[in-house]
């Protein structure tokens, strides 16, 4: 039988048996019922998500914001009650437990009692992040789990949204609050800046007046060394003449003796003037010894008179000198006074307050610095609960005006520390250095003014003295003379005693009177000898005393002037820290006056506040898009129905076995394939054109859509004949497998690429990937150099399995058997 023939035989056997028909008609509408109950639906699985039901809980307390209340959780409860997104059902925890275990719930939504409270710790040390809890039931469904998750989702959005406002709401208060204490800091700084000028002219004027001063300072320590060098001197003259002092006091004492003795021997003998007489010759031989003693010794009473003489002279000299000295010393002292006063009034307490007043404006510095970065990193942190704050131009203004507030803060604060060591420096340079220094200068200018009135005492007693012994040396030069007189006569009388007993009495009665006096005057020079030397010891101690108390001047005028040095530097340097306190506490408030200027012109309105909490919004399109959930499923419910109509149809139709004794393998196979095609074509056209026509399916191209649904179904016509032509039932049972494999493998239930790594690599290998492919670009996509592509993959698979088909039954009719009665509904089992 030729090749045609066979063709029209197997074309024959349709029509031929009415049940056999009627299966084939059945087969071919298999694809047609999918496409009725898949793709006739327009409703989406989002649709009616308002019929889920989801407890709403909500326990939020409230908490008080700047004497304002706010409650996140009312605010949500008011918001979902506008929203229909799920079935909303607000209950309380017991309601909620008991639905969720009752299975009423798919989902139990709780806001927790401290959740308003949480969300204003943000800026706190250890700010704790608000939870939003929420129960899920997904064993109930998967799908509605997915559902009431992204609504999850939304909420932590939606309320991450608005605590995100009220975050914003709260810095720009404080922002303001910063900008108060910026303006207060600046008035601090002018302040700062005003006192640091007062100061800087009071440090030019100490520094003058100590500049002015030294060479005093100098000149009074050179003379204060000098003083102590002349007391040394003096003191040192004193004490060598100390021995002659004593040996003149002795003198003058045997003087006084030898004169009292005279005397009382002259009254004694007035009596014995009888005897005188008797004993003139003898009287005369003495008066002629004492004359010549007398002769002998009226060199030395001169020289005694002389002496004495100058003795006075040189007393009131050294009177007069401690006089002027003692005034100096009181001068010195009080100027030692004055200077201790006010260094203790004035100028330490001065540099107390200066020390302090540096201090304490240090730590308003220091205040206001460590506010301006707590407020720094508070906003650092604020991007991490909004998303793209970071782009912002306004949070960019006031982190980089901040940023620029801060950036000289480390050198501010040298600068500040500078002068509060120099403050410090120059406390403790007064405290410790000058006014000890002062106190013992006034100390040692006491004593000395002690030692110089004791000097002074002295000197006047001494000049006293010397004046008293001057004057009783001129009334011994003065006897001694008139002794010598006298002796004269006397000598003189002894040779004419014999003239007459009156003219002895007489002049033994001058003798008497002269010896008296002299008596008188030896006596008066004892006692200023006595009073010298008293007055040359109390003199020796004063010297001491003073050459003591010089010394300590000495010194004390040292220290003075090194101490003195030391302050001057030391205001040379608080002159220099006070000039760069004054240019910083300038730069300060300029700077502090800018900040406070910028941060009070941030007043944002609502709007301003709405793009703090949602600063981006998403503008896009979508493009492709579906107009019903259907058309998105069309590409895979096409292909599986296009599959499975050609898999029944197996059933209906004779996939193997031949309605005649086929001539050959290749008419055998031809005959096959041209009634199976015709049958495979009719499936794809009604399915197609029902789709196009009657669903009204919009699509990019509806001759490529019913080109392409011709092209798959031969394909898989294909694959199914060369399974059942190979195995039969088990061939079908295959094929079946073939189908399960597919449907979550080739981008059905999710895309291809969000499959796991072998499951990717799986559906390189099937024929429902291209094929979904390509009825998705022919459907939305409209790629056509991607729907070729799949098609050239389509093809490939259409002639493999046509061939491995014509090799089936090239070798199954080499067992067909020779005489089989094709009349019968199958061929013998043994044909396989």
């Amino acid at each position: 039988m030729e090749k045609a023939g066979y063709i029209s035989a197997e074309m024959r056997r349709i029509f031929k048996n009415k049940y056999v028909l009627l299966s084939v008609c059945l087969a071919l509408l298999v694809p047609l019922v999918y496409a009725m109950i898949m793709l006739s639906p327009k409703w989406g699985p989002y649709d009616n998500t308002d019929n889920l039901p989801v407890a709403v809980v909500n326990n939020d307390q409230g908490a008080m914001s700047d004497g304002q209340r706010i409650n996140i959780g009312e605010s949500l409860i008011a918001s979902l009650e506008e929203n229909e997104s799920l079935g909303w059902d607000f209950v309380s925890p017991e309601e909620a437990k008991s639905g969720m275990e009752k299975l009423e719930y798919y989902m139990t939504i709780e806001v927790p009692e401290d959740f308003s409270k949480k969300t204003l710790t943000v800026l706190d040390d250890e700010p704790i992040k608000p939870e939003l809890k929420y129960t899920q039931n997904e064993g109930l469904h998967f799908m509605a789990a997915q559902v009431t998750n992204k609504a999850a989702e939304t909420l932590k959005t939606q309320l991450s949204t608005q605590i995100t406002a009220t975050y914003v709401e709260n810095v720009v208060s404080q922002l303001k609050e910063v900008a108060s204490g910026f303006t207060e800091a600046a008035d601090g700084a002018k302040q700062i800046n005003d006192g640091t000028g007062q100061l800087k002219d009071g440090s030019e004027q100490i520094l003058d007046s100590l500049n002015e001063k030294s060479s005093d300072i100098g000149r009074l320590a050179d003379g204060a060394k000098q003083l102590a060098d002349g007391t040394r001197t003096m003191r040192e003259s004193l004490i060598s003449k100390q021995g002659d002092i004593t040996r003149l006091a002795n003198g003058s004492q045997e003087l006084n003796i030898g004169t009292g003795t005279l005397l009382y021997n002259l009254q004694n003998k007035v009596n014995d003037i009888a005897r005188l007489a008797d004993g003139a010759r003898q009287v005369n031989d003495g008066t002629g010894q004492l004359l010549s003693a007398l002769n002998e010794k009226s060199s030395d009473i001169n020289r005694l008179s002389t002496g004495s003489s100058q003795l006075a002279e040189g007393a009131g000299e050294l009177h007069s000198g401690s006089t002027q000295l003692l005034k100096g010393a009181q001068q010195a002292k009080d100027g030692t006074a004055q200077l201790k006063s006010g260094l203790s009034e004035k100028v330490l307490p001065g540099s107390e307050q200066l020390a302090a007043g540096v201090q304490q404006a240090q730590a308003g510095v220091n205040e206001t610095i460590e506010s301006m970065q707590n407020l720094r990193a508070a906003l650092e942190q604020l991007p991490n609960s909004v998303d793209g704050l970071e782009e912002n131009v306004l949070y960019k203004l006031i982190m980089g005006q901040l940023n620029e507030g801060l950036k000289t803060v480390p050198q501010k604060q040298k600068d500040f520390q500078r002068l509060v060591d120099g403050a410090n420096e120059l406390r403790d340079g007064l405290k410790n250095e000058l006014n000890p220094g002062v106190t013992a200068l006034d100390n040692g200018l006491s004593r000395l003014v002690e030692g110089q009135q004791q000097l002074q005492n002295g000197a006047s007693q001494l000049a006293q003295g010397s004046k008293e012994v001057a004057a009783g040396n001129q009334s011994v030069a003065a006897g001694w003379k008139e002794l010598q007189t006298n002796v004269a006569k006397l000598h003189d009388g002894t040779k004419q005693v014999s003239d007459g007993n009156a003219t002895v009495k007489s002049g033994w009665n001058d003798l008497t009177n002269g010896a008296a006096q002299l008596h008188d005057g030896s006596s008066q020079i004892r006692d200023g000898n006595n009073a010298v030397e008293s007055g040359w010891q109390e003199l020796s101690s004063g010297a001491t005393r003073l050459h003591d108390g010089s010394s300590q001047v000495s010194e004390g005028n040292q220290t003075v002037k090194a101490g003195w040095a030391t302050l001057t530097d030391g205001v040379s340097q608080v002159d220099g820290g006070l000039e760069q306190l004054s240019d910083g506490s300038e730069e300060l408030q300029a700077g502090l006056e800018g900040g406070a200027e910028r941060t009070s012109s941030i007043n944002p309105e609502e709007e301003n506040i709405a793009m703090f909490a949602e600063p981006v919004v998403l503008d896009g399109e979508v493009i492709n898009s579906f107009p019903f959930y259907r058309d998105a499923n069309a590409p895979y419910i096409l292909t599986l129905a296009l599959y499975v109509g050609v898999l029944v149809m197996s059933f209906a139709v004779q996939y193997r076995k031949p309605v005649t004794m086929p001539p050959s393998a290749t008419s055998w196979f031809t005959g096959k394939i041209a009634k199976l095609s015709m049958l495979a074509t009719a499936q794809a056209l009604i399915i197609s054109l029902y789709t196009l026509f009657i669903l009204k399916l919009d699509v990019q191209s509806g001759i490529s859509f019913v080109l392409f649904s011709i092209m798959a179904s031969l394909t898989f016509l294909m694959i199914v004949l060369f399974l059942v032509g190979l195995a039969g039932n088990i061939g079908r049972f295959l094929a079946l497998a073939f189908v399960v494999l597919q449907l979550s493998t080739t981008g059905s239930a999710l895309p291809v690429d969000m499959l796991p790594e072998g499951l990717r690599n799986l559906s390189v290998f099937l024929p429902f990937t291209y094929s979904i492919n390509s009825y998705r670009n022919i459907i939305t996509l409209g790629s056509t150099s991607e729907m070729w592509g799949n098609i050239s993959v389509l093809f490939v698979y259409f002639a493999v399995f046509a061939i491995l088909s014509f090799v089936v039954f090239k070798f199954k009719y080499r067992s067909l058997p020779e005489r089989a009665d094709f009349n019968n509904e199958e061929i013998s089992e043994s044909v396989h």
